[in-house]
């Protein structure tokens, strides 16, 4: 009896269930939207909506959003994310089931049926004082709604809504305020069409900061720069840093170069502008609360002076003027520079490929010697760069010094190559006069003082080091090699003679040796880590001048002692360096792998 009851009670709530789903009969059907990045990246905050218009909804952490209720049919599904881009896909719902879509958000696309905006202005991330007028601007666009009929709201986070007005024409809105209070404001723009579809835009600004300054154009002058601004208004100053930003200003490389403490002082001299071909600047401003503001961004343009595009091969000075010389070997040109007006005063075409150069007055006045491989030594004028003559070599030339007493030394490649590779001929007639050593293509230099060379060989392994005494009538009337044979540091590149002739100086861990016949052995000048790229001397040759390739500076060294004590920053990485009086010239690079280069002027 008990079991037919509870039988009998099951098919009377059978009966009550299948009566209650005939009656009320849904038509509708439920739809999971899961929004994505790059495929695979849920996004949360997305705005789904559906076209034709039934549902909208907002994704939540994990990227998804269920819209309920929808009526039985087909829908395009529309997915937007602020700023980012906006995705769709196509769905049929089904009465009574739970349909899902994926929809991938496409950076840049701006594709759906609420309306798209883009914030004009203020610009992100937007500094304002309390009380200060500001600009909000904004392009508000939508295909199916006239640009009067959009609803318009812009409100803040602290201050409620803020305006209402309608985009002109162009689908700009615009309005300006002054009323915003004291605090970090979350802007809000959101337009909404006819259909009751909307989109929202943000911005944040503050008007926690302080009063607004300005920088005034800058001024150049003999590399460095001059910056000025305008006073800062209120009484709650604490300090200006003054920033620089290198490398076509990009905010990345924000580098504070300066400070300043005094309300009044409104200058600061940028000593060591980096050699960049623009970098800009601006002033941050910081009241006692230690809130901040900038100042508007001036760009400057080279502002160590002329930038070269290329990495010189050689580089000369005039002997009694304010002169250098470049070789630019790739681009075939003789360049002439004014190194205290640091700009290009002359160029000329060269001929072949021109190897190491030399200057001075060998009787026809101050002239340039450049050897080419073409078998020519092309001579040039130093006053406008004139070919004054050239001598036939017939050979393959490297290398060339002058003695100042109308002889050209030559290292050139003969065949077969121990037949005599340096050459003497007259400046006058072009003769050859004379040949000796052991090894083609030396770099030659001159011993200051003396009729002498000693040379390091280019093309031979070990490399070797060479002494040449000249006669007075050009023939070579001593020659010794070395006695070492690269056991210690040799480097032809990285060579250079005291000016007092008595010793030399070579490669990157700088190697010391006689400037005789000898040619012995001194040492290696104190360099830890550091590399150096060329060298400079006192006129007795007992300060020496080490520039160095992987830090920007010149270091101080000392002869015989070999020693180190102090160093020069640089602006930038030194490869050649030439000692003028009281100052050094230096031939910098912008940085350790550029071949951009500028000329720095050092006050010794």
């Amino acid at each position: 009896m008990k079991k037919i009851s509870i039988l009998f009670l099951i098919f009377v709530i059978g009966i009550i269930g299948c009566s209650k789903d005939e009656n009320e009969a849904t038509t509708t059907g439920d739809l999971n939207v899961i929004v994505v990045l790059n495929g695979n990246q849920p996004v949360g905050n997305a705005e789904v909506y559906t076209n034709p218009p039934s549902k909208k909804g907002t994704t939540d952490d994990f990227g998804s959003v269920l819209l309920t209720d929808l009526e039985k049919g087909s829908y395009e599904i529309f997915a937007s994310l602020e700023n980012i881009g906006t995705g769709k896909s196509v769905v049929n719902i089904q009465t009574s089931e739970l349909s899902e879509t994926t929809i991938n958000i496409i950076p840049g696309i701006n594709e759906g049926l609420a309306p798209s905006i883009q914030i004009i202005l203020p610009e992100t991330y937007a500094e304002f004082s309390e009380g200060e007028e500001i600009t909000f601007s904004a392009d508000v666009f939508d295909d199916e709604t006239s640009y009067q009929d959009l609803k318009i709201v812009w409100e803040s986070s602290l201050d409620g809504e803020l305006n209402t007005n309608s985009p002109d024409m162009n689908g700009n809105v615009i309005f300006t305020t002054n009323t915003l209070s004291r605090g970090t404001h979350q802007i809000t723009i959101t337009a909404e069409d006819s259909d009751g579809y909307s989109s929202s835009a943000s911005i944040e600004i503050s008007t926690l900061s302080p009063s607004a300054i300005t920088l005034l154009e800058p001024i150049k002058n003999e590399g460095k720069v001059l910056l000025e601004w305008t006073e800062y208004s209120n009484s709650d100053f604490l300090k200006y840093e003054i920033y620089r930003t290198d490398g076509n200003c990009s905010e990345q490389n924000q580098i504070l170069v300066g400070t300043v403490s005094e309300k009044g002082t409104l200058n600061f001299t940028d000593e060591f502008p980096p050699l960049e071909f623009q970098v800009c600047y601006f002033i941050k401003v910081t009241n006692n609360v230690n809130n901040s503001r900038k100042s508007n961004q001036e760009t400057v343009d080279t502002p160590s002076g002329h930038i070269f595009n290329f990495e010189a091969y050689d580089m000369l000075k005039h002997p009694t003027e304010d002169y250098i010389y470049l070789i630019d070997q790739a681009g075939q040109k003789l360049i002439k520079f004014d190194y205290l007006n640091l700009e290009v005063v002359s160029e000329t075409n060269l001929q072949g490929t021109i190897g190491y150069c030399d200057i001075g007055d060998n009787g026809f006045g101050v002239e340039i010697y450049a050897p080419s491989d073409d078998g020519w030594i092309y001579v040039y004028s130093a006053d406008d760069l004139s070919e004054t003559t050239s001598i036939n070599t017939g050979l393959k030339t490297a290398s060339v010094v002058v003695n100042g007493l109308g002889h050209v030394i030559a290292s050139v490649e003969p065949s077969p190559w121990w037949e005599q590779p340096v050459r003497t001929y007259s400046r006058d007639s072009g003769i050859h006069i004379d040949g000796n050593g052991d090894h083609e293509r030396d770099r030659l230099r001159m011993i200051p003082g003396k009729n002498e060379v000693i040379s390091i060989t280019t093309s031979v392994s070990p490399v070797d080091m060479e002494y040449f005494k000249i006669g007075s009538t050009g023939e070579i009337e001593i020659h010794q090699d070395d006695q070492y044979h690269s056991d210690f540091p040799l480097n032809p590149r990285i060579f250079r003679v005291s000016d007092d002739g008595t010793y030399s100086i070579t490669s990157k861990d700088g190697a010391v040796y006689l400037a005789n016949t000898s040619m012995e052995y001194k040492g290696q000048l104190q360099h830890g880590s550091l590399q150096f790229s060329d060298f400079a001397f006192s006129d007795d040759g007992t300060i020496i001048y080490a520039a160095t390739s992987n830090r920007k500076s010149i270091q101080i060294g000392h002869y015989p002692s070999l020693t180190r004590d102090d160093e020069i920053l640089t602006k930038g990485f030194p490869i050649f360096i030439i000692r003028d009086g009281e100052r050094i010239i230096s031939l910098s690079k912008s940085s350790e792998n550029s071949i951009n280069t500028g000329v720095e002027i050092i006050q010794l």
